[in-house]
Formats: structure tokens, sequence, C-alpha cells
């Protein structure tokens, strides 16, 4: 008797093993068993990587264990799921909440790499200022130039970020600050010279001024002994020279730069209707908008399409916006906005109308712009992470019944800052079930102005303190770690 048991446990212990051991092989390799088609499917996964790093992932209401952190590159991959439909949410205490539902395939990882809470209480500073119209953070962000709100006059001050102390660079009575949005002061790389847009004498000119004090402000009208200055710029390169547009004799517009050293005026490329500077090099256009570069000297010159960006006028206020020889940007006087990327294809079209501005993505792979009403970005190359887009591929981000302002982008490239009235809001590129809208803040003015640096991570805008405009910033992303 006890043999025959021994036998038949045997036996069971055997088959056992033969039943369970193929489903813990499929089980240990990413299968699951799905009850409803009663078989076995290879399972998916969701990825999710936020900022900030440490939150709360929930699958279905079910909070997810923080085994699941992948140290390395500080994201979390809830695996082991049968294909289907989840609600996945990203929660911490005190920021705000982030939720999609999510399709899991079968073998494949759902993967969410820019993910962002934000705080729902900012902590906002104040910079030294007072009256502020408009302000323009240095290039590092170590100073901020900024306008007293004064009529036909200008008052211009500059404010030490780590110092918090302000001081006056210039005050004067006969001339004002350019109306023109688009037009803004400049810095040069060493963040001690700046170039300001002005009418005096009923024409364009500029002023140049010393944030430390070191030159006596003069206008580069009476520098150059010229007039009718247009798009002035710093030299990437050498500190104290100047670029600009200007008329000769037989009203042909010309470039020039302006040495402020030695007081040399050269004539750089005649007949130019609009310019950018690169670190090494000027992209311009001459009277058949076809794009040419050259040295910064206007040396070694070379057109780098053989077909006009339009054959319409683009205006004396057009602008030509440059990432590189292959990607470059026109939007015209009336607003048209001209592309040329040179990818996997040759592309050169209209792709707006009533275009406020553009902006490139830091890698070159986006174009930001954007009308009174609409938000949109292209996709300047393919895409190859989740979520994939194609080349040249153009989506509407945000259309509303409200005018927009203060739109730049993010630090990550994949969420747009903006502003309605007195909002400032954040939104996702990322479509996937809905597009994601943060209210970043709500500031006590309907209309201010407001610059991102997206290097320091810091957002500066106007806000009233007391009866009185002034500066305010906050960090996002938040400083908080060692490295910050």
């Amino acid at each position: 008797m006890r043999k025959t048991f021994r036998r038949i446990l045997f036996w069971l212990l055997v088959l056992l093993f033969l039943v369970t051991a193929p489903v813990a092989i499929l089980f240990s390799q990413g299968y699951r068993f799905d009850q409803n088609k009663m078989i076995f499917v290879h399972s998916g996964a969701i990825t999710l990587k936020s900022l900030p790093a440490s939150v709360n992932i929930f699958l279905d209401g079910k909070l997810q264990s923080g085994k699941n952190l992948d140290i390395i590159n500080s994201s979390m991959t809830v695996g082991g799921l049968r294909p289907g439909n989840y609600h996945v949410e990203a929660s911490l205490d005190g920021y705000s909440r982030w939720a999609k539902n999510v399709e899991v395939h079968s073998g494949l990882s759902t993967e969410f790499w820019n993910v962002v809470l934000a705080p729902q209480k900012m902590a906002v500073s104040e910079l030294e200022s007072r009256n502020v119209n408009r302000f323009f953070p240095s290039p590092f962000g170590k100073k901020t130039a900024y306008l007293e709100n004064i009529d036909e006059n200008i008052s211009l001050w500059m404010t030490n970020f780590k110092e918090n102390n302000t001081r006056p660079i210039f005050t004067g009575n006969d001339a004002f600050f350019s109306k023109d949005k688009h037009e803004n002061l400049e810095w040069n790389f060493k963040e001690d010279l700046i170039l300001a847009p002005v009418v005096r004498n009923g024409q364009r000119d500029y002023l140049v001024a010393s944030s430390e004090g070191n030159i006596e402000p003069s206008y580069l009208s009476d520098l150059a002994k010229m007039k009718g200055m247009l798009k002035a710029r710093w030299s990437p390169k050498e500190k104290n020279v100047v670029y600009f547009i200007a008329q000769d004799s037989e009203k042909v517009s010309n470039l020039y730069s302006f040495s402020l050293d030695d007081s040399t005026l050269e004539l750089l490329i005649p007949e130019i209707s609009v310019y950018d500077l690169s670190r090494s090099s000027i992209f311009f256009l001459q009277k058949n908008n076809i794009p040419f570069k050259s040295d910064l000297d206007g040396g070694n010159l070379i057109q780098i399409n053989d077909r006009p960006f339009t054959n319409s006028e683009i205006g004396e206020n057009g602008r030509l916006i440059v990432y590189d020889e292959d990607r470059q940007v026109l939007i015209s006087e009336n607003g048209e906005l001209y592309v040329r990327n040179n990818g996997g294809e040759d592309l050169l079209k209209k792709i707006g109308d009533g275009i406020l501005g553009a902006q490139f993505s830091d890698d070159g792979k986006k174009l930001l712009f954007w009308s009174e009403n609409e938000i949109s970005v292209i996709f300047l190359r393919k895409w190859e992470v989740q979520p994939y887009r194609a080349e040249n591929e153009i989506q509407t981000i945000m259309r509303l019944s409200t005018p927009v302002d203060n739109v730049f982008w993010f630090r990550d490239y994949e969420h747009i800052f903006f502003s309605v009235k007195n909002k400032i809001k954040l939104v996702e590129l990322d479509s996937r079930d809905h597009r994601t809208i943060l209210d970043i803040f709500e500031n006590n003015l309907a209309e201010f102005p407001a610059v991102y640096d997206s290097g320091n991570g810091y957002y500066y805008f106007v806000k009233d303190s007391n009866g009185e405009k002034k500066i305010s910033y906050f960090a996002l992303p938040e400083k908080t770690g060692f490295f910050e």
C-alpha cells in the first residue's frame, strides 16, 4: 500500500511539474493568461519619467510599488500588464495631477518620458525694480535691464540677479523706446553692453550703453554717422562690434558692421532685406528672397538654396530666424510664415498666416509658432520615441477664443508656456488621450510682459506689488537638488 501511494504521489508531482513548469516559463517571459480569451498573451508595460522624479503612480486607482523605479534614468516602469486599457495617474502632495487613459499592447511598453507636475502654490520671488514697462534678462541670466513706464523719454535700469540691487543705466528725454513688440533690447555675449531700439528725431535709432558704466551712453547713429538704422545686433564673436541695416545715398539697403573700439564702419553685404546671425555666420536674404550665408566679415558667400522663400514682398519689418544651414524661418511683415527644412526632403513652404512669432527647440527638431489665438508646432525631424511624429508633421496644440500671449518653449521642449489674460499656463505636446494643461500661476495683471529663461529654469514676469509694477520670477523646474 505504501509503495502504491509513493508511486501515485510521484506521478502526481510529475504531472504537476509538467503543468506548472511551462506556465512559470511563460510567466517569466512576460506572458499572462487572458481569462476572456482563455489563452496566454504577451504582457505589456507602462513607463513614465516625471518632473519631479519622485511621484506616486496609480494604475486603475491602485498605488504602484516603488520597487519598479529605475534608478538609472529616474523612470518608473509598471510591467506584466495584460493588453488592454488602463487609467494611469501621477500625483504628489502639493502638486498638480497628471492622468491619461492608456492602451497597453502585447509585448510593448507604452512610454511617457515628459510628465510634468507643477507646484499648486508657486514660490514667487521679486527682483528689485520699479514702475516696469518692459524688461530684458541677459543671456546667462546674471542681469536684467528694464524700462520704466515713462512716455516720450527713456529711463533704463539694470538689476543684478545675485545681489538683487538696481542702478540706472541711462535717462534721456530726446528719444523713446520702440513700441514695436518684436524689437527687443539686446545684450552682447559678455553681458556688459546693451543695444536698445529707440525712436529719435522721428527715425529709428539704437542706444548703446554699458551695464557697468564703462562707456558713455551714445546713439548708434551719432557713432556710425548714419541714419535710419534697422535690425541692429551685437556680433556673436566680437563684443564691441554691431551689425545693422541702413540705406545708402541711392536708397539701397545694405548690411554694415561698426566697431566701437576704433569707430570703423564696414559695408559687408549690399542689397540685403533681412538677416540673422549664428555663432560663425551671417544668414540673409537679398531682394529675390533667396537665402545666402557668409562668414561674419561678409566673405565666403554661399547660396544655400536656389528657391526663394516667397515671390511676395516681405516688408521692412520681416524677420528671418535661423537654426542652421538646413533650417530657417521667414515671417513677413504681415505675418506670413515660411519654413525651409532640409531634412529627409527639402521642404520650403508657407505654413501660416497672421503669425506673431516662432521659436526653434534647442535641438532644432521642432519649431513652435503662434498667432493671436492659436499655438502650433511643426516637427522638423522624424521623432522615433513615443509619441512618434513624422518629419514636417504639423500639430495644432491650442486654439482659443481668447488671445494668447507670452508663448515660450518649456525646458524639455515637450511643453509650452503661454498666458491667457492673467493666467500663466503650461500645455504638453503629447496628444495621446488628451493634452494636459497646467495652471501655473494667476497674476494680478490682465496684461503683462514675460520671459522664460530655459537655461536657468526661471520664468520672469511683471506683477503688481503694492500698486507698483515690479519684476517677479519663479523656478520651473524647481531648484531642489544639489546640481540645480
